[in-house]
């Protein structure tokens, strides 16, 4: 029988924190009452701190998809 090992995140506060190749979350606030959804996974390609943006290649889609820090945050996944 397989073990599952659980999953570490730790919050990225800065995108100074982030480098290429990183895997990441991203993931949207849907009220107080409910945990954070994740709305993209996957590794980092470029940032842009001056303008809060991330490029990753999306896990699920395999595609380059920006994401905007100022609406969501960001998590490292080990």
């Amino acid at each position: 029988m397989l073990k599952e090992v659980p999953v570490r995140t730790t919050r990225i506060r800065t995108l100074d924190q982030l480098h290429r190749g990183d895997h990441i979350e991203a993931r949207l606030s849907v009220g107080p009452a409910y945990d954070d959804v994740v709305i993209r996974r996957g590794s980092v390609q470029e940032t842009a701190p001056g303008i809060g943006v991330v490029w990753i290649m999306d896990q699920l889609s395999g595609l380059r998809k920006a994401i905007n820090t100022d609406e969501c945050t960001l998590w490292r996944v080990a």
